[in-house]
């Protein structure tokens, strides 16, 4: 059957593991596929342009997804990667729909029932999903995948994985997945909603392209005035601080949880100089990118005792 997270006679089913992968890339042009199963891919450092068509004469979109974030690819989207010279790893794994087993006896309907979150992902429908790691989900991931290779014995004879840790740890997955997605698209129900969602989508998948707010508001479909209109009303700022913002908090997220150097990091969150980067990073959490990556590295050598 189908493994479309809204195809509602899968509800009553949990997921399979049928294959994973981690590994890196460098300058890799994948073939155009379909499957029917889902798939999650995790950028752990690097990025990945991800073409595909939500059917077979549908438009043919572009997203990006960079290091800390991951895509979910609904089952039957047409679709391939690439990723150009910055070596990249990539955890993926693909899901296929199971019945419930025992002890647990997990479905999807199980997620939809109890986590609202889920509830209201289910309910927009969306075939592709980036999304921030907000949670650690890479190293969830990262552990699952170690998981599954340690034990050959566990895959069945069709090809496919199954356990009480494994449908733990997907439902865990599904839920945090849930919650950032609902997170990144909270947004109030009025009538300017349509432009906000298409204008954010199209930030969150270019911030890192010198993105302007005449080309947000030309992808939304609408002046530019009014969409900035819309922001000051939802944001409390322009499309620009928007933007702007949100590199920041990209670049905060790889100071982090990287080592990549703070002009690469300049580079890759769509800043053309660091003296720019510099500035703005400062002017939004006020400290340097220097300041603030030693600010966390102490942070993470301190050990607390009783």
């Amino acid at each position: 059957m189908s493994s479309s997270m809204y195809d509602r006679a899968g509800y009553f089913y949990f997921f399979d593991v049928i294959y994973y992968y981690k590994r890196i890339y460098k300058n890799f042009d994948m073939e155009f596929h379909v499957h029917d199963y889902l798939e999650f891919m995790y950028v752990n450092f690097g990025e990945i342009t991800v073409i595909y068509m939500e059917s077979e004469n549908g438009p043919l979109r572009t997203t990006k997804v960079s290091t800390g974030e991951f895509v979910v690819i609904d089952g039957g989207v047409i679709h391939k990667i690439t990723v150009g010279d910055k070596e990249t790893q990539i955890f993926n794994m693909e899901l296929n729909y199971s019945a419930p087993v025992e002890p647990l006896c997990l479905s999807m309907k199980t997620l939809i029932d109890n986590d609202r979150n889920f509830k209201a992902m289910i309910a927009e429908r969306e075939r592709v999903m980036v999304l921030d790691d907000h949670y650690n989900l890479g190293a969830q991931f990262s552990h699952l995948i170690e998981y599954l290779a340690s034990d050959e014995k566990g895959w069945n004879a069709a090809g496919s994985y199954r356990s009480p840790y494994v449908d733990f740890s997907l439902a865990a997955i599904f839920s945090q997945v849930a919650h950032n997605y609902v997170g990144q698209n909270a947004l109030h129900s009025y009538s300017g909603i349509k432009y906000l969602r298409k204008a954010t989508k199209y930030i969150a998948e270019n911030y890192a392209h010198g993105i302007t707010a005449e080309k947000t508001a030309a992808v939304a479909g609408i002046s530019q005035n009014y969409l900035n209109r819309l922001f000051t009303d939802e944001f409390s700022m322009t499309i620009n601080e928007y933007i702007n913002q949100f590199k920041i908090s990209k670049a905060k997220m790889l100071l982090e949880k990287t080592s990549i150097p703070i002009s690469e990091i300049a580079a890759q969150v769509g800043y053309n100089s660091k003296q720019n980067f510099d500035k703005n990073f400062f002017r939004h959490v006020g400290m340097s990118p220097r300041a603030y990556k030693k600010f966390i590295t102490q942070k993470a050598d301190i050990h607390w005792t009783e």
